[in-house]
């Protein structure tokens, strides 16, 4: 988890703790630190808070192309998912196929 909020990161931390099929390497509320501690234990997840800019979630995806970035908004409840992978999209079913698959 990365947030500069601290209690909203222990909060998502302590819901996710529950789970017991994750394992939870961590939080931090500097994004540099963040970003080391990435590239070093290469999760499969990094949830952010979603006001981080697009730029950190470049530099995340950069750092660990395999990783998905779940942002969580704060503001109105919503969840963005981003990945480095691209796919070229020639018609509604290769749509269809990028939206549904993990």
């Amino acid at each position: 988890m990365v947030s500069s909020q601290s209690m909203f990161g222990r909060g998502i931390e302590s819901l996710l703790r529950e789970e017991t099929t994750l394992d939870i390497v961590g939080q931090e509320t500097d994004i540099n630190r963040a970003i080391e501690r990435i590239g070093r234990l290469r999760p499969d997840v990094v949830i952010v808070d979603h006001d981080e800019s697009d730029l950190e979630i470049a530099h995340i995806l950069r750092v660990s192309p395999n990783i998905k970035v779940i942002g969580l908004s704060l503001q109105n409840n919503n969840l963005y998912v981003y990945q480095a992978r691209q796919r070229i999209t020639r018609s509604v079913e290769d749509l269809l196929q990028a939206m549904t698959s993990s």
